[in-house]
């Protein structure tokens, strides 16, 4: 979901250490010097590039060979800027002497510097077989490796050049970069702490944070992100992916600044619109969120995802009907749509309407067979029914076509238990392996490990059904199932004191969303009241007849 502002183009830091210290360092010292040589490197330490061109150019008349006065007049031409002239003199000296490593280096720098990357690579692998501990080359070498975003290579010769490429913080930026793209965050994030946000360029920081949020390091990534916002407000994709990670790290109230901003100046989208309704909604922000998502199914019609997620809003504040209405509008738009049809039969089991329920499941299941979410919620209207048999028949037959799928095997093991599944029994071993299986499938799944703790309680494993618990309690806290079993366990073990510890808890959790719900049907009348004032005119867009989303 996160934006590009620089779409089609890596960034490629250029180290910005003086030129000439990196041929220099190849030069002999003036003491091993005299004569004509020493005059003209004297010159060009002293960026008297004409003058030692002249110098040079006497010499060679009597010393053409000369490799350190080519190299030398080489080193001058690039000074002066005309680089083919100087690769001319670095190419004398490697077919004099192939194996000559400054003018192998040199020559190989400027070729990056034109920009010919291929020759130039080749140029300073070369160099590496010769002088394999050059950091030169190996800074080189990753500033290559990542243009072509071949991270790996980029963070092996960077992790041999870090010394140089700190002299330029883009060029160490791109280290951290290719860290975090081959998931040594640690060391990135240790290189990142040593950046001065300031004095990278807004390329560099955008890349960074990037990659930081790849990694799901939102938090991390917002600096970054918000410094090219306020650089560049108008960027939509600044603003967009600071938005996203200030979300994705739950700053649900600093998301919304930058989105409001993005719609108000002429960057009203619907992908927009839907993350802002996440950040209002994560405000505790209803009413904006509906609007939000209301918004986006304006603005993009044939989306199903605006829809859908309007519709689960509607849902969460038990405003059902409207989550239909919405659903209606959307087939309307995208008639075979078997995510609507489905989340429609969700909506129809809600309202215990168990077959209008099956009706929706059957034809999602129609109209994607390939996808096990209808039949799990064939499964669950069954349960909810009271037909605990249907469940069990639909969910074996498709856990016999689909063996990868945890969420089918969780339902039939919950179906099996609910149908009186004990040991000794035929179904029990079935449904153990069915909760088994979903737990290899997706260990971080809550409900598996809870409905596995029952099997085990059971068949009077209660030490391992605690350990089980406690995992489901630890995945997700306000699995009230967990607390509940918690409490039986315990008190089987003895330890009345941690019981009464999950009853509270348990009793807390319910409180909390008993609050929920009072506040949810506070939602749901005013809705009505205004549903009631919705004028007829928006009869003919379907997407207007949305009844105003539930709000505070």
């Amino acid at each position: 979901m996160l934006k590009r502002i620089f779409p089609g183009a890596a960034f490629t830091a250029i180290l910005t250490i003086n030129a000439f210290v990196l041929f220099a360092a190849s030069l002999p010292s003036t003491a091993q010097m005299s004569g004509d040589y020493a005059s003209a490197e004297a010159l060009i330490r002293a960026k008297e590039w004409d003058k030692g061109i002249t110098v040079l150019q006497l010499l060679l008349k009597s010393e053409p060979q000369n490799l350190k006065a080519l190299n030398l007049l080489g080193i001058a031409w690039t000074g002066k800027g005309e680089l083919i002239k100087a690769n001319a003199e670095f190419k004398r000296i490697l077919e004099l002497k192939p194996g000559f490593v400054p003018a192998l280096k040199n020559l190989a720098i400027n070729e990056f510097t034109l920009n010919d990357f291929a020759t130039s690579e080749r140029h300073f692998l070369d160099a590496s077989d010769l002088a394999p501990k050059d950091v030169v080359v190996h800074a080189y070498l990753s500033q290559i490796a990542y243009r072509r975003k071949d991270y790996r290579n980029a963070a092996k010769h960077g992790s041999q050049s870090v010394e140089l490429l700190a002299h330029d913080p883009n060029a160490l930026s791109t280290l951290a970069v290719s860290y975090l793209e081959t998931r040594q965050v640690s060391s990135a994030l240790a290189l990142l702490q040593k950046l001065d946000l300031e004095r990278l360029s807004l390329r560099s920081q955008f890349e960074v944070g990037l990659a930081l949020a790849r990694r799901d390091r939102y938090k991390e990534a917002v600096p970054f992100f918000y410094s090219v916002h306020s650089h560049v407000p108008e960027s939509y994709d600044a603003g967009f992916d600071l938005a996203f990670c200030y979300l994705e790290s739950k700053q649900y109230a600093q998301a919304i600044e930058p989105l409001a901003r993005l719609a108000e100046t002429g960057h009203k989208t619907a992908e927009l619109e839907n993350l802002l309704a996440e950040a209002y909604e994560g405000n505790g922000q209803t009413k904006e969120a509906t609007d939000a998502l209301r918004a986006a199914t304006l603005l993009a019609p044939e989306d199903e995802d605006n829809y859908l997620d309007l519709s689960a809003l509607c849902a969460k504040h038990d405003a059902y009907d409207i989550g239909l209405e919405v659903i209606a509008v959307g087939l309307h738009y995208i008639p075979h749509s078997d995510r609507l049809v489905l989340e429609r039969g969700i909506l129809h089991a809600m309202k215990n309407q168990f077959e209008l329920a099956e009706q929706d499941f059957q034809e999602a299941a129609r109209l994607a067979p390939e996808k096990s979410f209808s039949y799990v919620g064939m499964g669950v209207g069954y349960m909810q029914s009271g037909d605990l048999a249907k469940a069990v028949e639909v969910l074996r037959q498709r856990v016999k076509q689909t063996q990868g799928d945890y969420l089918l095997h969780y339902m039939l093991g919950e179906a099996l238990l609910r149908s009186g599944a004990n040991p000794g029994d035929t179904t029990f071993p079935e449904a153990r392996a069915a909760l088994e299986t979903s737990i290899t499938l997706n260990p971080n799944f809550s409900g598996s490990r809870v409905e596995w703790a029952k099997i085990l309680l059971k068949e009077n494993r209660v030490d391992d059904a605690v350990v089980q618990l406690e995992k489901a309690r630890a995945l997700d806290p306000k699995n009230q199932a967990a607390y509940s079993q918690l409490a039986i366990a315990y008190r089987r073990q003895g330890k009345t004191k941690l019981a009464k510890q999950m009853l509270d808890s348990l009793r807390a959790i319910n409180e909390e969303e008993r609050n929920s719900v009072r506040k949810a049907t506070r939602i749901v009348r005013e809705s009505s009241q205004e549903q009631g004032s919705t004028p007829s005119s928006n009869a003919a867009d379907p997407a207007k007849r949305i009844s105003s989303p539930p709000g505070p």
